[in-house]
C-alpha cells in the first residue's frame, strides 16, 4: 500500500485503475484523474542502430505506453533484435508508418569510420 502525497489516502499502486490513469508512484488514481490526468514523465525508448563501429542511437518520445510497446515491439522484429542471421530472410517486416513519437535526441555517428576519404 502507498500514501497519497495529496490526500494522504492509502492506495495499492498495483491495481488496474492505478495502472489505467497513470501518474506518479505517489498520486492515487482520484487524484490523478481530478489533475486532469497523468502528469508523470513522457515516456522514452532508446534504438540503436548497427552500422559501422560506432552504432546511431535516437531517443524517442512517446505519448502513452502503448505506443512505445508498438514501436518497440516493431523495431525488434524490423532490425532483425535476438533473430541473428535469420532476420535477412523472409518476409517478417512490421509496418512502422502512423506511429507517433518525436525525436528527443540523436547521435549520428561516422559512417566513414576507417579514415578514408
Amino acid at each position: 500500500m502507498q500514501t497519497c502525497k495529496h490526500c494522504q489516502d492509502k492506495f495499492d499502486p498495483n491495481s488496474q485503475h492505478k495502472k489505467s490513469v497513470g501518474g506518479y508512484i505517489n498520486e492515487c488514481p482520484d487524484c490523478v484523474e481530478e489533475s486532469g490526468g497523468d502528469n508523470s514523465p513522457p515516456k522514452y525508448l532508446g534504438v540503436a542502430a548497427g552500422n559501422g563501429k560506432m552504432s546511431d542511437i535516437t531517443i524517442l518520445q512517446f505519448d502513452d505506453e502503448s505506443q512505445r510497446q508498438a514501436y518497440k515491439a516493431a523495431w525488434r522484429n524490423n532490425s532483425g533484435q535476438n533473430k541473428g542471421k535469420s532476420c535477412q530472410l523472409g518476409n517478417h517486416t512490421t509496418a512502422m508508418s502512423g506511429m507517433k513519437f518525436r525525436v528527443k535526441a540523436e547521435n549520428r555517428s561516422n559512417d566513414n569510420h576507417k579514415g578514408k576519404g
